[in-house]
């Protein structure tokens, strides 16, 4: 399914064209998004019009002292969830590996506030209007906090790629992959799909979130059997036709092209769903939002077989 070419080089030439003199990306305005610049990073990692080398650079420049990320230039010194996605960019291009070992260190002692017994105890015995695990835990968005789903997601599949590439093969990483694996699945919206941190909160059912489905389908390859994931993705399948955004109908493309073998409905829709991204990407230049821009890039690629947060099973 070889489509999408032009509009992929369109997406890489703006990408290019927004890369700041620092040689990062922010998300629209001048300040550095280790976000935006890991994933354009990603997005650009075969082209030979930019200098990825100034880029990966740039991003470590950013990091922290521990081996951790912030969101932000300045932000988060106990580090945040875009450890994952920086550790992620660097992997993918190959470039400044030996920085790579303190950041999956970071990842695998890194865990949300559940894992402390207290808020175990807590989450169990008193505040239990929340409806999920406290001993299965993930990682959060910033450093104290609970565990989220989208966070949870690219750690996992961070460390799954650290663990394929030989980066580390320890019995903690293969623990770690499966307590976070385990909380995605508790996690899960009772039909299906992932809103943004628990399934049920106050006894009512939360409406999934594509992008949120979306990236934890794709951390949870290999765990296809699963009842709760084949529902998650056919709720992904169902609700993604005609999605006016194309940030969301990026992740769910780059989900559906992941599991196109096993599952014939999304094999089915992935050509539907990459034109509807090309319609709604085709005036590049027009987007501010680099996030929006390298996600839509990198789709397009899974759509044609290279997907970035691919991980072998």
């Amino acid at each position: 399914m070889d489509i999408g070419l032009i509009a992929v080089s369109e997406l890489h030439g703006t990408l290019i064209a927004n890369q700041r003199a620092t040689g990062t990306w922010g998300h629209r305005g001048n300040q550095d998004s280790v976000e935006s610049t890991s994933l354009a990073i990603l997005a650009l990692r075969k082209h030979t019009g930019v200098n990825l080398t100034r880029a990966t650079q740039a991003l470590l420049r950013l990091r922290n002292a521990d081996g951790s990320w912030p969101a932000f230039t300045g932000d988060e010194p106990e580090g945040c969830w875009t450890t994952a996605l920086a550790v992620l960019s660097l992997m993918g291009t190959g470039e400044a590996t030996k920085h790579l070992a303190s950041g999956v260190r970071w990842l695998l002692n890194t865990r949300g506030r559940e894992a402390n017994w207290l808020w175990r105890w807590k989450l169990s015995m008193v505040d239990t209007k929340v409806h999920f695990d406290p001993a299965k835990f993930g990682w959060s968005w910033v450093s104290g906090t609970t565990s989220w789903v989208i966070p949870t997601a690219f750690a996992l599949i961070a460390l799954a790629q650290a663990r394929q590439r030989g980066y580390n093969r320890t019995a903690q990483l293969d623990e770690r992959v499966d307590l976070g694996t385990s909380m995605l699945l508790d996690r899960m919206c009772p039909g299906g799909g992932w809103n943004s941190g628990n399934g049920v909160a106050f006894g009512v059912p939360l409406t999934p979130h594509l992008d949120a489905t979306s990236i934890a389908l794709l951390a949870l390859i290999g765990h296809e059997k699963e009842q709760g994931v084949q529902r998650s993705l056919h709720w992904l399948v169902n609700r993604l036709a005609g999605c006016p955004s194309p940030y969301s109908l990026a992740w769910g493309v780059l989900a559906i092209a992941a599991y196109r073998r096993i599952c014939p409905e999304a094999r089915e829709s992935l050509r539907d769903r990459a034109e509807e991204l090309m319609r709604l990407t085709e005036d590049a230049a027009s987007i501010e939002d680099n996030c929006t821009l390298a996600v839509s890039a990198l789709a397009l690629e899974a759509v044609n077989g290279d997907s970035v947060f691919a991980v072998r099973t």
